[in-house]
């Protein structure tokens, strides 16, 4: 073990509401809300135009699966869904450009080589859009009570200010404590060293991490190599990869769990069972065993890593506790 005690770390990011703040986070939940309404007055979608569309995925003329969609608001420019953010393939937009109000324009795109549909992957398809109408986007400043009533539970802008207001802070709040255990967990890890890993961990704690990604996803040893396959990679390479993470996980729990023993820093059972609890609800499980076989080959074993990972969290916060934070 190196220093961990009164390490010293510097958060680099602002942690305000001020005024600002707080009006930009307005126009962000408002866009995450599908903040967007009828611009009556464009007629013809840009290059940078918001537009609301139907559209359906054809492949030699036959619609596939999960390529239709309706009333869709898309950010031509970006080439992505305007309220999520999430992307589409290279070129899905650009048969967009220049349509009119009321106009079905198609656009081919080819689906990436490692695309995780093998029905779908290398292959081009023909998007046919109905362009509904252009959109233009609401802000603080222009929406109305009726969204935000609809949308947020509130009843006036002025009361949408307080909710922003709140929310932003318990944001930054849960931000702050987030980045201030990386911090002091990097800066501990930095000045400690492993020396070696108990014989046989590794392979175990990979070959564990592999059953739960495959269970998650519900994947059988049959089918584990065509998945792969799938998504462009091969058993060894995956191995590869997930070894790296489990011996950087493996290096962490070694260090803290050094520390909770040079402290005497004892699991208490009430704790533990609050740990659980909130595991349970964020895996959805339904019982405690379910939980603890996601964790281990068995029940037992789950809930074993389980309560050194949690005796782990207590040693991070003692060393947070114990640590000199420095604001920008």
């Amino acid at each position: 073990l190196g220093k961990y005690k009164g390490v010293t770390v510097t958060l680099t990011k602002s942690y305000k509401a001020d005024d600002a703040a707080v009006k930009d986070y307005e126009d962000t939940l408002i866009t995450n809300a599908g903040g967007f309404t009828k611009d009556s007055s464009q007629t013809t979608v840009q290059k940078d135009s918001i537009v609301n569309v139907d559209y359906k995925g054809m492949k030699d003329g036959v619609a596939f699966d999960g390529g239709t969609a309706s009333d869709v608001t898309i950010d031509v420019a970006n080439n992505q869904d305007a309220s999520s953010g999430s992307g589409y393939i290279d070129g899905f937009t650009d048969g967009l450009v220049g349509a009119k109000v009321g106009d079905t324009v198609d656009s081919k795109v080819t689906f990436p080589e490692d695309y995780q549909s093998a029905e779908l992957a290398g292959q081009e398809v023909t998007f046919e859009f109905k362009v509904n109408y252009i959109c233009k986007k609401l802000t603080a400043d222009s929406v109305d009570d009726d969204f935000l009533k609809k949308n947020f539970h509130v009843d006036s802008k002025d009361a949408f200010s307080d909710y922003a207001k709140k929310k932003l802070e318990e944001n930054n709040e849960s931000e702050k404590t987030s980045d201030t255990r990386q911090l002091v967990m990097d800066a501990v890890n930095k000045n400690s060293k492993v020396k070696s890993f108990p014989k046989g961990l590794i392979a175990e704690r990979t070959q564990n991490l592999k059953m739960q990604y495959m269970t998650q996803n519900g994947i059988t040893q049959d089918q584990w190599k065509d998945f792969l396959e799938q998504n462009g990679t091969t058993e060894e390479k995956f191995d590869e990869q997930v070894k790296k993470t489990v011996e950087n996980n493996v290096t962490t729990e070694l260090i803290f769990t050094a520390i909770a023993d040079k402290e005497n820093i004892k699991p208490d059972e009430s704790g533990f069972k609050s740990y659980v609890s909130n595991l349970m609800s964020s895996a959805g499980s339904s019982d405690e065993n379910s939980l603890y076989k996601q964790y281990g080959t068995s029940a037992s074993s789950g809930k074993t890593y389980l309560q050194m990972i949690y005796r782990v969290n207590k040693a991070l916060e003692f060393c947070v506790d114990n640590a000199t934070v420095k604001e920008k």
